[in-house]
């Protein structure tokens, strides 16, 4: 519904009626429609930080360009359905109005780093947290440029990029 028509959209009744429930079972567990908007971007914010560990798990980042890949596979699976791509940055727009929303985006923003840091170190890269920071806002902006030209991910272009951008980053880690 947040990629629809954007958080000012959502109304418990709206959301009731998607859902098919009483407008009471949303009414009950979530006291306003900002607790709702809270606890979604929570859920989503849980959900995407447990992607990124199984991801990582299964294809480790060992070389330069097992990093390329693994970013150029989280991007592919934002594209593949823009729908939670949309929802995701209405509500990081939402977070300049809302503190709480914001502080979770931050905290989001820091685990999502400290994660990609934890393999960039045993690649022996000098700064992990700065580079997995850089690499994270690089992507952003890509999936912003995405969204706003309403066109498919180029992913050729991308992955161009992301190699430059990670031999500036990271140097002479293997390739």
């Amino acid at each position: 519904m947040i990629a629809e028509g954007g958080v000012d959209s959502i109304t418990h009744r709206r959301v009731a009626e998607r859902a098919g429930i009483p407008l009471g079972s949303t009414t009950y567990y979530f006291d306003s429609r900002e607790h709702l908007l809270r606890e979604a971007f929570a859920r989503y914010i849980e959900s995407t930080r447990r992607e990124l560990e199984s991801d990582l798990a299964v294809y480790p980042i060992d070389t330069r360009a097992d990093l390329v890949a693994a970013m150029l596979r989280w991007v592919r699976r934002e594209f593949e359905d823009q729908t939670l791509l949309k929802a995701e940055y209405e509500m990081i727009l939402y977070a300049s109005r809302d503190a709480e929303i914001a502080r979770a985006l931050a905290e989001w923003d820091a685990s999502m780093s400290a994660i990609l840091a934890t393999h960039l170190a045993r690649l022996g890269v000098a700064r992990p947290e700065v580079a997995a920071q850089v690499l994270l806002h690089f992507v952003r902006g890509f999936e912003v440029t995405g969204l706003s030209v309403a066109a498919d991910a180029d992913e050729r272009g991308l992955a161009a990029s992301l190699e430059r951008l990670s031999v500036a980053l990271i140097g002479s880690i293997p390739a």
